[in-house]
């Protein structure tokens, strides 16, 4: 209902009173109060729950939009939930509690719609640990029901038997998001993209040769081996695993080739995995940026375009090649079907600037491939991103300012911050790589201001060493007894260990927290400290990723304090 609502009684048995709030809400709750029924052939005891595709992200309980707490009681069927998330079978009586990710505000359960309601505020709410629901003995109810623009309207069932399920419908064009969220995200990398350093497993027996995804695909036999990758690398269990932790992004790379493979030895393929992967974030309530990592050429001659070596993307007809596959993407993920998923499409990754590459080529480009993927999408507020070309997201103010004018903040900048290389990154002290992280807030900010700036890439690693006293020396070797660098097998890390590398990370988080509109830890799954999971897994990465244990490290917080309430629908323009 909207703010300061009367209480709306939605049947003579069924009473819906919304809690005050003078703003709009970053939480919903509300309590319920059920008529008992009074007929001894009637269903007894209880609320019903329909059951719930996992990893929709709909609590045990009655639930809500947006981040809120319910109390259920009653004799429930099976209703699965993602890892993370509370849910029981059976008899029950217990508060269920709705962690961050959740479904996005103006849209609905994939199961059974609820309450809808407007965009929160960025201001957080109190958040209140319980609500009490009186669950009278001889009482059976079930819910329904339909969306509307502030309120979904709560019909009770017949008492004699439970209500089936609503049959899911996808989300209209009206009721996808209508803001830029702030993302809290990891990349899916090494997946649909190869990287040797990141999937050796791939690269064994007769791919034991191949160095890139180039070399990789003109091996017979790749097309099935990469069917073989694909389908288990990443799977619909490890995105609820992410969104338990209170992400709610995935950035996807995906090379040129799944598109147009034309005169090259690329397998395709990969552009349906990207589809289950858009699937399942939808499912667990996350957004997704499609990243085109690999382009035409070789934008950097890095394995991680596809191909290493020469770099030959500013030719022309590599150039226009990628332009044409860029309006393939947008006219396919652009569409409004796809609008309350798929909020991101970067036109290019690390393209480099320098050796065959002019920074003002890359930019001339930038705003033709723009001007063509808007020419292309009905989603109008798709954010189209560019990598800063490894020249600061400050340099690209002027194209943006031309591109974005006074509309909608649609073209946004990609910045990668890593801390391990160069040299002088590897003679920092773990201190001062916190020192050099709470160092990029400014120009983070300042960026911000002027186009929506991103931490597409970033990570837990730097090259120290943990003395057994807490203090950490530069470098990847130990100069005292009882010391530990990180590049020790990761499972050998010890606690002094681990705290440095979470000191680090929450360091690296409040900061773009404060400054940026959103970032992507690189990656969900990679060796070691490289792997999202494996930090939430030891403690290095909190979880969920608003948790601080060593707050306040660059000073404030109060942006990452309010943001951290808000889950999926926290903008950030």
């Amino acid at each position: 209902m909207p703010d300061k609502a009367t209480p709306a009684i939605v049947s003579a048995s069924f009473t819906a009173v919304p809690m005050p709030i003078d703003a709009t809400p970053a939480v919903i709750s509300s309590s319920f109060a059920v008529s008992p029924v009074s007929s001894s052939t009637q269903t007894p005891s209880g609320i019903s729950f329909p059951s719930f595709p996992t990893g929709t992200g709909v609590p045990a309980g009655i639930f809500y939009t947006g981040y809120g707490s319910g109390t259920g009681t009653g004799t429930g069927t099976s209703y699965p939930q993602p890892t993370g998330f509370v849910g029981k079978n059976g008899t029950s009586n217990g508060t269920y509690h709705h962690p961050v990710t959740s479904r996005p505000f103006n849209s609905t359960s994939t199961s059974i719609p609820f309450f809808t309601l407007n965009d929160p505020a960025s201001t957080p709410a109190p958040i209140l640990s319980s609500v009490n629901q009186l669950i009278p003995a001889s009482t059976f109810v079930t819910f329904s029901a339909t969306p509307a623009a502030e309120f979904s309207k709560v019909l009770s069932s017949s008492p004699s038997s439970q209500a089936p399920s609503p049959t899911p419908t996808p989300p209209s064009a009206s009721s996808a998001n209508t803001t830029i969220p702030f993302l809290r995200g990891v990349n899916l990398g090494g997946w649909l993209v190869l990287e040797k350093w990141m999937n050796p497993d791939a690269f064994t027996g007769a791919f034991s040769s191949a160095v890139d995804q180039y070399t990789f695909d003109s091996i017979s036999g790749s097309a099935s081996a990469l069917e073989t990758h694909w389908s288990t690398f990443f799977t619909e269990s490890d995105i609820q695993a992410l969104a338990a932790t209170g992400l709610n992004a995935l950035r996807i790379p995906i090379g040129f080739w799944a598109y147009d493979n034309d005169d090259t030895p690329y397998q395709k393929g990969a552009d349906a995995y990207l589809e289950k992967a858009i699937q399942w974030a939808r499912n667990c309530g996350m957004y997704v940026w499609v990243d085109l990592h690999g382009s035409p050429g070789s934008q950097n001659g890095f394995d991680n375009s596809g191909q290493a070596g020469e770099v030959n993307w500013q030719q022309p007809s590599n150039l226009a090649r990628s332009i044409s596959v860029l309006k393939t993407m947008a006219a396919k993920y652009g569409q409004a079907k796809y609008a309350d998923v798929v909020v991101g499409l970067e036109l290019v990754n690390e393209p480099i600037s320098w050796d065959n590459n002019k920074f003002s080529v890359t930019q001339a480009w930038a705003q033709d491939a723009y001007a063509a993927v808007k020419s292309q999408v009905e989603n109008e507020n798709l954010v189209i991103v560019m990598h800063d070309a490894f020249e600061g997201a400050g340099a690209w103010a002027d194209v943006a300012e031309k591109l974005n004018g006074d509309g909608a903040k649609t073209f946004g900048v990609d910045t990668h911050l890593y801390q391990l290389f160069t040299d002088a990154d590897n003679a920092l002290t773990q201190a001062e790589h916190i020192t050099t992280a709470c160092g990029w807030a400014q120009n983070l900010a300042s960026a911000n201001a002027i186009m929506p700036t991103y931490i597409g890439e970033w990570s837990a690693a730097t090259n120290i060493c943990v003395n057994p006293d807490g203090s950490t020396t530069a470098g990847t070797s130990c100069l005292t007894e009882g010391c530990q660098c990180q590049s020790a097998p990761f499972d050998d890390w010890n606690d002094g260990m681990v705290e440095q590398v979470r000191r680090f990370v929450e360091a690296q988080l409040d900061v773009f927290e404060s400054s940026s509109s959103g970032y992507f830890l690189w990656s969900a799954k990679g060796p070691g400290g490289w792997g999202f999971l494996n930090g939430i897994g030891n403690g290095a990465i909190p979880n969920p990723v608003t948790e601080r244990k060593y707050p306040g490290q660059c000073g404030g917080g109060k942006r990452r304090a309010a943001r951290g309430m808000l889950g999926r629908g926290g903008v950030a323009f």
